[in-house]
């Protein structure tokens, strides 16, 4: 990952082109900043997200004035105090029990509104606050926490690294791109990561011929259950398991990778793509009755038909 520090007005004026519908000029005035007393602070529940206690609770933990981003608050004509944006920032600061102001953002009502009016421009701030804001997924927490090492963050990229996969500035960046990294992911808490490293490098292989320079999560998944059920059954399948994958080689890079995947999401996709790998090497010209897979045996080691 890069360190190298670069200057917003340059990347503002290189990519300008890509926000064409981004119109030119500024709404509004900025907010004034004010550090209140925890005790002038009311809230109106009539637009607000119930309190996530869970979150408090497991994520949290307690309160920590790092992390503190100025609580957004209206300040009404008869003077009340009306957190708009951060009402588990605030509970969580009287939770402490050592903070009594916190840093707010307050904007300032007329002098001639009326409740309704104040209530009005309060949710329209709560909605553009919220509904706007892109929350960061897994991706953007791990690469934040890779920087100052979170174990789960180095893992990540280590095991990215492991598959010669990067996503964004994580992993191997010489490598394939990641399409997909949920289901990577799954495959890796499901299988064995010496197990996700083979499917990807099948992957690569399917890739040669597709030619997109990338690696696709679901096909990864999907091989990682096949490789998984050759190995758990492969005294029962002996010379089976080497056709079955000189079949996959042969055969899967001659189709678009949609045969493989389309229809199939959820929970069961890694399933649902071994299972229809199976099916075309049992309905291929070349399989054998004697080297077919019968249904019982699927079951016996992993790749039970989850329709039924």
């Amino acid at each position: 990952m890069s360190t190298q520090l670069l200057s917003l007005v340059d990347i503002a004026q290189d990519c300008r082109s890509k926000v064409s519908k981004f119109r030119t000029g500024a709404l509004g005035e900025f907010l004034r900043y004010e550090e209140l007393p925890l005790n002038v602070l009311k809230l109106l529940k009539l637009y607000q997200r119930d309190i996530g206690w869970s979150e408090i609770n497991n994520q949290y933990k307690q309160f920590d004035r790092r992390y503190c981003v100025a609580v957004i608050v209206a300040k009404r004509p008869n003077g009340d105090y009306v957190v708009v944006d951060g009402q588990h920032k605030v509970l969580m600061a009287i939770w402490s029990e050592q903070v009594t102001k916190i840093p707010c953002m307050v904007l300032d009502h007329g002098s001639d509104w009326s409740i309704k009016q104040c209530e009005s421009v309060e949710a329209e701030l709560f909605h553009a606050l919220n509904a706007k804001r892109k929350n960061p997924n897994y991706v953007d927490k791990m690469r934040a926490g890779y920087v100052f090492k979170l174990p789960e963050a180095v893992e990540y990229n280590n095991n990215l690294s492991a598959c010669g996969l990067f996503v964004e500035n994580l992993g191997d960046i010489e490598g394939h791109q990641l399409n997909g990294e949920f289901q990577w992911r799954q495959a890796i808490k499901k299988y064995e990561l010496q197990t996700v490293i083979k499917a990807v490098n099948f992957a690569k292989q399917f890739d040669k011929t597709w030619n997109k320079n990338e690696v696709r999560g679901d096909i990864v998944y999907g091989l990682s259950a096949l490789l998984n059920f050759l190995e758990n059954g492969k005294k029962e399948l002996n010379g089976r398991v080497d056709k079955v994958i000189n079949f996959m080689v042969r055969y899967v890079p001659t189709r678009k990778h949609k045969e493989l995947s389309e229809g199939i999401s959820g929970s069961k996709t890694d399933i649902l793509i071994a299972r229809r790998i199976i099916q075309l090497y049992k309905n291929d010209s070349s399989t054998s009755p004697k080297n077919s897979i019968t249904e019982e045996t699927l079951s016996n080691y992993g790749l039970s038909n989850p329709v039924l």
